[in-house]
């Protein structure tokens, strides 16, 4: 069966859903909580929050390029459109060989 290439629309949406969206919602409920249960004041919550949310955002990147890598997108591409969509910085780059190599057994 073939199995087309991606488009560049399909990645920044399956980037916005499985990264910035879930990252969004972490640091903005987490800001939430931290006042409902704690007496923080609002920057020592905003610090916690992101710091909430770009552990999230190591590991949701991760598995976005894995995703991306397994459906055959080139490594050059994906950290292009990566770092349009705001899922990637350009120093990414390492990131994307290291899990290729992984992916590839190497």
């Amino acid at each position: 069966m073939n199995n087309p290439q991606l488009s560049n629309l399909k990645l920044v949406l399956s980037g916005l859903l499985i990264v910035n969206i879930p990252v969004m919602i972490i640091i903005f409920s987490s800001m939430y909580f931290l006042s409902e249960i704690t007496k923080l004041n609002f920057t020592e919550r905003v610090i916690l929050g992101c710091s909430t949310g770009w552990i999230f955002w190591e590991f949701a990147s991760r598995y976005w390029i894995k995703w991306s890598l397994l459906r055959g997108v080139e490594k050059e591409r994906l950290l292009k459109i990566g770092v349009s969509s705001l899922v990637l910085w350009k120093s990414d780059i390492k990131k994307i060989e290291k899990i290729d190599s992984k992916l590839n057994g190497k």
